[in-house]
């Protein structure tokens, strides 16, 4: 019987995803589908950082300090890269 695994990544600055599951038994033959969305949503911090990459000059701009249980207000990191492209 088929199972079927649902996940959701970003593509990389180099054109490749990743898909990294325990679900996948090493040597397993596998369908890989990609979906590609009209208008996909940057919804994580994450996700933000990664878009940001291929527009630093130095990927070393991108470190934050940050300290342990610290909150990251998505708003304002999204203003701040709203303002940073324009």
């Amino acid at each position: 019987m088929a199972q079927a695994i649902r996940k959701t990544t970003c593509v990389q600055s180099d054109k490749t995803i990743k898909i990294d599951t325990p679900q996948l038994p090493q040597g397993a033959k596998v369908e890989v589908i990609i979906i590609l969305e009209d208008n996909p949503q940057t919804l994580s911090a994450e996700a933000l950082a990664v878009e940001r990459l291929p527009k630093l000059e130095n990927s070393s701009e991108l470190i934050t300090l940050m300290e342990v249980g610290q909150e990251i207000d998505e708003d304002e990191l999204k203003q701040w890269i709203a303002n940073e492209q324009s």
